[in-house]
């Protein structure tokens, strides 16, 4: 093998193998710029080899170049944030209980929309109602609501309930059916 083919081979693997470690060691700049140039030398030594005597193989050559060059940065940058300087310089972010406040408390109140409690303090719009022996943070739609009124929750604002004045539904009556009967329900149809 020409000593040129030899030296564009092992410029090659020189050039890709700073390439990589431009990227994990800040240099400013400097490292790139030895890439730059080994990987140039590289082709010229190529050229000396192959130009004349095997075009094919120096244009593969080039093409192997532009491809690794690429292909080196991409797994470069995909190893870095699993390095000990990629975890120093990729912080980790915050989970999301850290981003987000009360979450378990925000769970629980959303829990109670829909249900009726009543209130304890006038809410002017914001007081506190109770709900299962348990005073809780509200506020009204605007408007003053009088203490012990029956509200309705509607939603979670924050930490507070938003709520209106209601009353809870009455309980609808059971229909008791003999358990022997079947059938649909016996009524009369009225005939005119």
């Amino acid at each position: 093998m020409d000593s040129n083919a030899v030296f564009a081979i092992l410029l090659l693997i020189v050039g890709i193998g700073i390439l990589a470690s431009e990227i994990f060691i800040p240099s400013g700049g400097i490292l790139g710029l030895v890439t730059f140039l080994t990987l140039v030398a590289s082709i010229v030594f190529a050229y000396r080899a192959w130009w004349t005597s095997n075009i094919v193989v120096f244009w593969s050559f080039c093409v192997v170049l532009l491809l690794l060059v690429p292909t080196t940065v991409c797994v470069a940058f995909y190893v870095l944030p699993h390095t000990v300087l990629g975890k120093r310089i990729f912080l980790e972010g915050p989970s999301t209980e850290d981003v987000t406040p009360f979450a378990k408390e925000s769970d629980r109140l959303a829990q109670m929309v829909g249900r009726f409690g009543k209130t304890v303090t006038p809410l002017n719009p914001g007081g506190m109602i109770v709900l299962d022996g348990e005073r809780i943070h509200a506020l009204s739609e605007g408007i003053i609501v009088e203490a012990n009124t029956s509200v309705e929750i509607l939603e979670v604002r924050g930490m507070r309930l938003l709520v209106r004045p209601g009353e809870a539904p009455a309980e609808l009556p059971s229909l008791n059916r003999d358990e022997d009967s079947a059938g649909p329900l016996d009524f009369e149809i009225p005939q005119s």
